[in-house]
């Protein structure tokens, strides 16, 4: 099935039409087509191939609802959501909340405090208004202080509402924020606006760059930079930069002013995508040279109004527009469309005229704003406030780089001279080349992105730091705990939140001042231990946030001298770096013309056989339960007596001891001695088989058969030949980057890992193709390794058919089956949770984001359900028993589920998916907790990610038990990349048996 389409970028309504026609199709011929096609203009009429599979079940969803919808009851409340902004029914709804006071007209009012209100019986903002303070309960959702704050703001609002008229209230004096984040006013500040559509094509557009500024007879002037297509975008995100570098050579204090957090992402992320800028961005984002007036404005000031949108705070500055709103959002409407239908002819040039105008006056109603905030800072210090300017941001001194800057953009320069701009124009050789260029500064994108997030985490309040998982906000002083008088160990308790505080973890307290480090951590009871600096001994916080540094140099180093090499000498043929090109390179694994898997070869021998003869890079893609571990353990162990020395490495020293562990039982099982070194980074006394040493050196002097150590060992220049084969554990969650920079220390590589389960952790913006892992390089894309490019375990040894038979269609294009003998595993009881296989448990509620007490409350009444009929668990020799608590995983997306199950469940094994990879049980339940897409609160992709669902289902035995609202299976979906995410939980839903 091929369609063609006008629009240059396929729309997710065009994926449902392609599954529409399928489906037609597959009545006729008898199957449905694996793939259908679009050819879109300006392709040169080369096919868009799409997955079928990978949106079906979405689209069978969509069907059916529609078909329901139309015989159903509407009878449903207007509750607000992001459509309402462009719906045609937006003033309709917008008149019922107002009769009703609906809680939703509190300005900065959350669903999830709008749940907990009305499960205090206030349903009004008139009733919010009302309320006692302090909040007379305890809040089982967020923080004590965010209630107050909407409360505040729900009186102010009545108060206008009964007079008649806006009114805003000066907020107290907070160090650190509000109008004490203002700076001094520059002749050279830049006021900035971006128009822009997240909907063009699959990465969005930044369509109107807008900014002004004054020029140097004293007027303001604006720029209108319209760029509509990538190259444009590319072209006009670095005329700005330029400008603004320029500008700040002759006005060094100068500050770029916007209204929200979208101009400041979005500077990161087109830094990110078309790698350019870098170093410009870096500055702005340290310098603190962007100014928020969003956030400045919400620890400023308290306003009646029901949103602190710039335009609802206009009337108190008596700012008055050019171009009305009501002209505005038309042609901001039509404009949209004809850019995501790739239509820029059909762009009228009255439109254009007018969303100019609605840019500019966006850019000129910050700078009146700004204007604004400065009279009320006047007006407060003449009536004895004190409100500093903001200090200039504290870091250490970072390194000189210009040295090594001039040595990485030298390589750069051979290795993509004469290369396309455009991707689609690349050979293979070509983008090859490319994505080396654009590693080499894979870490330097990854520590900016460090020092930005620090930054943004030391600017928020206590109260904001309890929704940021990288804090704990809250916190009560209980106990000293060990330490020294200089540097005391203390005890802190903290309120559910979703948290992911881990030991060791360096801390900062509020404004970013080092604080700490964290010794222990109990999320069951909602403890950590903090082993304080001299100068914070005394100190007792509210909030705390991580944050480390890392040095990575010795990584980029290595990858430094590949470029090099590479530059110089090419990618094909023999000579230093061979693993690392051939990884580049997607070359299939070099075993001298041997067979991967000979006719009816066991692949854990093929494994092992091949080993021996490996001269490159061999990839092993195991599938949950399929024995990754083992399988590597035993090539580890048939290397050890071939004479071969081994290194192992993974993200983490707990996966390295795993690895190790297993290779040493299957020496043991052979009666064979095997001696192990680990490096670490702290003295640990030796265990059996495995001895320990701090020093890199020992490490690296030969001592032992087997080695094991972090990337940080093995990309030194003294690593490099140390070992024949060094294997890499879990290689789906290692950047590409980093495989190829501790590549060097081996002749061969074998690559341990499953790209469809956890991802590798990022956090900086990259170019495309330069942001995966070493694993996720070599399937390009694809679900499954391919049996010509390396191993696939394609047996499970945990899932039962009824659960095999959902992972494998949906992660693994079929090739995965389950063991003979698991048909036997199954929970014996009476009742719809007896048997095998997938379960859904619907639970309502709504507006829950990271925390459902709804849900929690079901997995209770589940868990004692089970328990309480005598269920018995029959596993796959036949074999009955008991089934226990510690026979049942709990699995919730965010750890603030965690607590609420564990208040409910003590001393049951509750835990995120991050915890459970790698384990297993006999029942799995799998809390969602999040009420629905729009309420998820890091958005689809990781609500929806096809890899963490893969690893919460698939650590069942023999039935997995999803508890989740409805609402969570009828996401709206604009993109093709949105109905992938959405189609596991669709087929999941199809698959089940609902309860």
């Amino acid at each position: 099935m091929i369609d063609t389409k006008l629009a240059r970028e396929t729309k997710g309504g065009t994926v449902l039409q392609l599954c529409l026609y399928s489906e037609l199709v597959g009545h006729i011929q008898g199957h449905m087509p694996e793939y259908a096609y679009v050819v879109a203009p300006l392709t040169g009429f080369t096919p868009e191939p799409f997955r079928l599979s990978d949106y079906a079940a979405y689209y069978r969803n969509v069907r059916e609802r529609f078909a329901a919808s139309v015989q159903g009851d509407h009878a449903t409340y207007p509750e607000p959501t992001p459509h309402c902004d462009i719906c045609r029914w937006r003033s309709t709804c917008d008149d019922r909340r107002h009769e009703d006071d609906h809680l939703s007209l509190v300005a900065g009012i959350s669903a999830m405090q709008r749940g907990e209100l009305a499960s205090q019986g206030v349903t009004t903002m008139a009733g919010l208004a009302a309320l006692p303070l302090p909040i007379p309960w305890k809040p089982a959702r967020g923080a004590a202080s965010s209630y107050v704050r909407i409360r505040e703001q729900a009186r102010i609002q009545v108060e206008g509402r009964v007079a008649g008229h806006l009114l805003h209230e000066v907020l107290p004096v907070e160090p650190g924020f509000g109008l004490c984040r203002l700076p001094e006013p520059d002749a050279g500040d830049i006021f900035f606006d971006l128009e822009g559509d997240p909907f063009v094509g699959e990465a969005g557009l930044e369509y109107l760059f807008g900014y002004a500024f004054q020029g140097g007879d004293g007027q303001m002037l604006y720029v209108g930079d319209w760029c509509l297509s990538p190259a444009d975008e590319k072209s006009a995100f670095e005329r700005f930069v330029d400008f603004v570098a320029e500008r700040r050579k002759a006005y060094p204090g100068l500050h770029i002013y916007h209204y929200a957090a979208y101009e400041s992402a979005a500077l990161k992320r087109l830094m990110g995508r078309y790698a350019t800028c870098e170093e410009e961005i870096d500055a702005l984002l340290r310098g603190q040279v962007l100014v928020d007036l969003y956030t400045l404005v919400r620890h400023a000031i308290r306003a009646s109004v029901e949103s602190y949108s710039i335009k609802r705070l206009e009337p108190l500055y008596g700012f008055t527009r050019n171009v009305a709103l009501r002209d505005a959002n038309v042609a901001l409407i039509r404009m949209q469309a004809s850019l995501e239908l790739g239509d820029l002819a059909g762009i009228n040039p009255n439109d254009r005229a007018v969303v100019a105008g609605y840019n500019k006056d966006d850019c000129t109603s910050t700078l009146a704003l700004r204007e604004w905030l400065e009279s009320l800072r006047a007006e407060a210090l003449v009536a004895g406030a004190d409100i500093p300017r903001p200090s200039p941001p504290q870091e250490e001194a970072p390194p000189d780089v210009s040295a090594w800057q001039a040595r990485v953009d030298a390589t750069v320069a051979k290795l993509t001279a004469n290369i396309p701009v455009d991707p689609s124009e690349r050979s293979a050789k070509e983008q090859t080349l490319w994505v080396l260029a654009y590693l080499l500064d894979w870490h330097r994108r990854e520590k900016k992105a460090t020092w930005w997030e620090y930054f943004r985490l030391s600017g928020l309040p206590a109260e904001e730091l309890f929704d940021e998982r990288a804090a704990i906000s809250g916190l009560t002083f209980v106990c000293a705990n060990g330490g020294t008088a200089k540097a005391p160990v203390h005890r802190y308790s903290f309120p559910p939140q979703d948290a992911e505080i881990r030991g060791d973890d360096d801390l900062r307290s509020v404004g970013g001042a080092k604080f700490g480090k964290v010794v222990a951590i109990d999320f069951e009871h909602r403890l950590v231990d903090i082993k304080k600096r001299s100068d914070t001994a005394g100190l007792h916080p509210e909030a705390v946030f991580q944050f480390s540094d890392v040095p990575t140099q010795v990584l980029a180093e290595s990858l430094a001298a590949i470029g090099e090499h590479v530059a110089d000498h090419g990618l094909a043929g023999p000579g230093p770096y061979k693993a690392a090109r051939d990884l580049l390179l997607r070359l299939a694994p070099d075993v001298g013309g041997a067979q991967l898997l000979e006719d009816g070869e066991a692949i854990a021998d093929a494994a092992c056989r091949l080993a021996v003869i490996l001269n490159g890079v061999l990839p092993i893609q195991g599938p949950p339960g399929a024995g990754k571990t083992y399988t590597g353990g035993r090539m580890i162990l048939d290397l050890v007596r071939a004479g071969r020395r081994v290194g192992v490495t993974a993200n983490s020293h707990k996966v390295i001891r795993n690895l190790l562990d297993a290779a040493i039982r299957e020496a043991d099982l052979c009666g064979f001695d095997l001696q192990c070194l680990h490096k670490v980074s702290e003295k640990t006394d030796n265990v059996p088989h495995i001895a320990f040493t701090t020093d890199n050196g020992e490490a690296l002097a030969g001592g032992f058969p087997v080695v094991a150590g972090t990337a940080w060992l093995w990309s030194r220049s003294d690593a490099v030949g140390a070992v024949d084969v060094l294997f890499v554990d879990e290689a789906a969650q290692m950047s590409l980057a980093n495989v190829l920079a501790i590549s060097p220390a081996a002749t061969s590589v074998v690559l341990l890992g499953d790209p469809r389960q956890l991802e590798q952790p990022i956090q900086g913006s990259h170019p495309e193709g330069t942001d995966v892992s070493a694993l996720d390089h070599l399937l390009d894309g694809r679900q499954a390794i391919g049996p010509d490019e390396g191993l696939f375990l394609d047996q499970t040894w945990r899932l039962h058919p009824d659960i095999c038979r959902f992972t494998s269609e949906l992660y693994y294009e079929g090739r995965l089956q389950s063991r003979p003998g698991l048909v036997h595993q199954a929970i014996l009881m009476d009742g719809p949770l007896g048997g095998t296989g997938l379960r859904y448990v619907a639970v309502q509620h709504s507006g829950n984001q990271s925390s459902s007490p709804e849900e929690a409350n079901r997995v209770r009444d589940l868990v004692n359900g089970i328990l309480a009929a005598g269920a018995q668990w029959r596993d796959r020799d036949g074999t009955m028993s008991p089934l226990t608590l510690s026979d049942i995983l709990i699995i919730a997306p965010y750890n603030a589920q965690v607590f609420e199950i564990q208040e409910r469940l003590p001393g049951a094994c509750v835990g995120t998916v991050d915890k459970f990879q790698g384990q297993e049980a006999a029942i799995v339940i799998y809390s969602i907790t999040t009420s629905s897409h729009a309420d998820a609160p890091r958005g689809m992709e990781f609500l929806y990610s096809a890899n963490r669902l893969n690893v919460a289902t698939s650590r069942a035995k023999a039935m997995c038990i999803l508890d989740a609202n409805p609402d969570v299976f009828e996401p709206e979906c604009r993109t093709p990349r949105q109905m992938q995410l959405a189609n596991g939980f669709c087929r999941y839903l199809e698959m089940t048996e609902v309860q």
